[in-house]
């Protein structure tokens, strides 16, 4: 028999409880001294690394630095877990006795103190429950402030094999979810649960998909599982480098504690605004335009832009060969042009040789056309007859012919091989080359197409009328912003594009040029000659981790390949298009995937597409009849192997319990899904905090109004307030746009929802537009822990409390509106509050 406590006193020693805090003291202080001497080592041994670069070799100064860095990664790895290094422990059946913690821990005998969390070991600390105990008999979860454990929760999962064990506490995992937030999102190392660990350690090779509604930890799962891969494949995933993406700078900045905390620096983390190395996305396009810029056929109408003439480009090539003019026009270019681009394997910027060859074929083949050799001969003839009777007038001999030498590439013709010779000579015709084939940049390709007209001859039939001119206006002018959307374009201009032709780094020498110098020997004064140009054949060696570190450096003025990495992870990823899928392939032609999403959060209209360009970027097609396998009681997971042709197995999992929302604001969420998707299901929420959500009509609505209600919310929670508006409006959508694709209706058509005609018009007259300035004046006078942020910055984070401005706005500015909404009104852990002018949408959220 146990017995359960939750602090009774029993005498002088305090209670049960601070009895068994008392002892799990002394543990936890017995692995700390551990942990004193590792790090001690840690630098000891980097002392040591510099003392053997003494020796003075080259061998020594390679051990000094590779004994020297893998010290540095050991000492902070050691310096990581010294907050909260044991949070853990495991009673088995079998009598042992396992502490867990961040990493592991041994005495000098190499007995265990402390378990790494990511160690097979460790797994039933996560898997263990009262249906399968797996051997455990009691877990325990420490709570520590610094090296002190300041409380513990115990769960009991098998009583008949309890014999007497005190149990502790009413459970750990419902405390941790009521604390509050700071501003940046926790490991969830302590409080993993069973749906989640199975996610955390799935095989590494191939794509993890995984699924579930807002709140159910899909992003704490998927960092946790970077954490986990690089512990068990630190060769592999170490080596070639993680990158985990997030929707935005915002969200990149709430999760970036995460993995540091777990020990794991060494992941590049980026936003989808900031993953092209130069440029930053400051905005978000308004919904009709983003759906045409992330539409997978701006591939064609890009690859058209950078077959386009360019802009400046001359229209007219005059070059003089032996007094013969010869000229090619505007049409003859472009059809060269496009030869160009027909035979050219390679990027665009690296075809400007063959460029220069196929000019000179049609200069030659117009030369031929005009007259030219047999006009050039006979004023060569006469030229060189006057000089022999200048010659034969002094008494000297004539000239002699020289003999032109073959060459291979025109077949030995000499006379093309002068022609050849003499024209590139010519500035004429160099000047020429640089303006009409330009080395181009990816940004000034995209702000050309700011010109309607050559915009509209790149779109061809792929774009629609109406969609030329908002598209053309959001590049004109250098000073426009760029946006998520833009940075997509960007990676795949840089593709087309490609890195100009790199420059011999070695240069001639002057002895190369001089025929009195033989094997490096003047012959005619004896001396050496000492070749002062010489370059090493062989430059520096770099690590792929400093290839990395660079990628991430923008501001260095080294120009790298685009980084592949092992392992991609992809937080958010229904709200990906088509094109951000595209950026994202190249990045992991050979890696594998995370891919956490929640399609019924889905901001992308076509979603269809959207599915077709993430399998492409996987590497392979999706099975056509998957066959399932049911997992845990509370998450589902399917396991599918593709077709022969593809080998990559997908594992495939949903999370089904919301950890993040208060039962009554679960609820809201819920209405608001049940309008947006009637046969969605929502994830089930766990814990009841009894109070209600706060919905409000106000008919003025505007920033006064929604400052008031971040106001009344700051003496109310502790931690952080999410203050959540519309995007800008913008003009009501036009209507001549084109309709959705097929199964991809507009939500504006769902009779169960009453929202106002014109997607963007504002309900309020005279009310703010939610611009940037609207926000910003908005948290003027407000503290730092109150966030104000547009819905689709919002995405990904949580905050104590959330107010939502206009939802009646929100729903309505797009045809995935009601889905961007239903992540809003799920942000919020403890309180909510929803302001409105319509009475409409009260009733909606509050009775469904």
């Amino acid at each position: 028999m146990s017995s359960q406590v939750t602090g009774r006193p029993t005498g002088p020693g305090g209670t049960v409880k601070d009895q068994e805090i008392a002892a799990e003291q002394r543990h936890v202080d017995i692995a700390y001294a551990r942990l004193e001497e590792m790090r001690a080592d840690a630098q000891a041994m980097i002392q040591e690394g510099y003392r053997q670069s003494l020796a003075g070799t080259k061998g020594s100064l390679v051990d000094r630095d590779a004994m020297v860095h893998q010290a540095a990664l050991r000492a902070q790895a050691l310096d990581v877990a010294d907050d909260g290094l044991v949070f853990g422990r495991l009673d088995l059946a079998s009598r042992e006795v396992r502490y867990i913690g961040r990493i592991g821990v041994r005495t000098s005998e190499h007995d265990s103190l402390v378990i790494d969390w990511r160690a097979p070991a460790a797994e039933d600390f996560y898997r263990a429950t009262p249906e399968d105990p797996r051997g455990v008999v009691r877990r325990r979860v420490l709570h520590s402030r610094g090296h002190t454990v300041v409380d513990l929760e115990d769960d009991l999962l098998d009583p008949d094999a309890a014999d007497g064990m005190t149990i502790v506490g009413d459970g750990a995992f419902l405390a941790s979810l009521a604390r509050t937030r700071e501003g940046e999102m926790r490991d969830i190392v302590a409080t993993i649960q069973r749906e989640q660990d199975e996610v955390i350690r799935a095989p590494a090779d191939g794509t993890v998909l995984v699924r579930g509604a807002p709140g159910t930890g899909k992003t704490a799962v998927a960092l946790h599982r970077v954490a986990y891969l690089l512990f068990r494949h630190r060769r592999r995933f170490g080596s070639r480098g993680v990158l985990v993406i997030g929707p935005n700078r915002r969200f990149t900045a709430y999760i970036e504690r995460v993995l540091p905390s777990l020990g794991e620096g060494s992941a590049a983390l980026r936003s989808l605004g900031d993953l092209v190395d130069g440029v930053t996305a400051t905005v978000h396009d308004a919904p009709r335009v983003a759906r045409v810029k992330g539409a997978g056929t701006m591939a064609t109408v890009l690859r058209r832009a950078v077959t386009d003439h360019a802009p400046g480009a001359p229209d007219e090539l005059r070059v003089v060969f032996k007094g013969v003019v010869v000229a090619l026009d505007r049409g003859r270019l472009d059809r060269i042009r496009s030869e160009v681009h027909r035979r050219s394997r390679g990027s665009v910027n690296a075809a400007r040789a063959r460029a220069a060859e196929l000019l000179l074929d049609a200069l030659w083949e117009r030369f031929n056309d005009v007259g030219g050799p047999e006009a050039a001969e006979e004023a060569e003839g006469a030229e060189a007859g006057l000089w022999n009777a200048i010659l034969a007038a002094d008494g000297l001999a004539s000239i002699d012919e020289e003999p032109a030498r073959g060459s291979r590439g025109n077949g030995g013709d000499p006379k093309r091989d002068q022609f050849d010779a003499r024209v590139r000579e010519q500035r004429t015709f160099t000047d020429f080359l640089v303006a009409w084939w330009p080395l181009r940049r990816p940004l000034d390709v995209l702000r050309s197409l700011g010109d309607p007209d050559r915009l509209r001859r790149a779109a061809g039939r792929d774009l629609g009328h109406a969609d030329i001119a908002p598209l053309a206006e959001s590049w004109a002018g250098d000073g426009s912003p760029l946006s998520y959307q833009d940075v997509a374009l960007l990676d795949e201009l840089d593709a087309l594009l490609g890195s100009p032709p790199r420059p011999s780094r070695r240069r001639r020498a002057p002895s190369e040029d001089d025929p009195f110098v033989v094997d490096g020997v003047n012959i005619l004064t004896g001396e050496d000659v000492v070749d002062e140009t010489w370059e090493p054949e062989m430059q520096e060696l770099t690590t792929s981790i400093e290839r990395l570190e660079r990628s991430r450096r923008v501001d260095d003025g080294v120009v790298e390949e685009r980084p592949e990495y092992a392992h991609i992870v992809v937080d958010e990823a229904q709200d990906l298009s088509p094109m951000q899928w595209r950026m994202l392939g190249r990045r992991g032609r050979q890696a594998s995937w995370t891919i956490v999403e929640d399609p019924a959060q889905s901001a992308w209209e076509d979603l269809d597409a959207a599915r077709e360009a993430m399998e492409a970027a996987l590497g392979g097609e999706r099975p056509a009849s998957p066959g399932s396998s049911r997992g845990s009681a509370r998450g589902r997971r399917r396991t599918r192997k593709p077709a022969p042709a593809t080998p990559r197995t997908r594992h495939e999992y949903e999370l089904t319990t919301n950890y993040r929302n208060s039962t009554e604001i679960a609820a809201v969420s819920a209405r608001v899904l049940a309008v947006a998707l009637p046969d969605a299901r929502p994830a089930r929420a766990v814990r009841t905090s009894g109070i209600d959500p706060v919905v409000r009509v106000v008919p003025g609505l505007g920033v006064t109004a929604a400052w008031e209600a971040a106001e009344e919310l700051l003496g109310q929670v502790e931690g952080t307030i999410g203050l959540i508006v519309p995007l800008p409006l913008e003009e009501p959508r036009p209507a001549d746009t084109p309709d959705m694709p097929d199964g991809q209706e507009s939500l504006f058509d769902d009779p169960a929802f009453h929202a106002p005609a014109a997607p963007a018009a504002n309900p309020v007259p005279g009310g703010p537009a939610w611009t940037a300035a609207d926000r910003e004046r908005l948290a003027a006078d407000l503290p730092e822990r109150v966030q104000v942020l547009d819905v689709l910055d919002a995405k990904g984070l949580e905050f104590d409390a959330a107010v939502i401005v206009a939802p009646e706005t929100i729903a309505a500015q797009s045809p995935r509106g009601l889905r961007v909404l239903y992540v809003a009104v799920s942000r919020a852990t403890q309180r909510l509050t929803v302001l409105t002018t319509d009475p409409e949408w009260r009733d909606t959220l509050l009775t469904g």
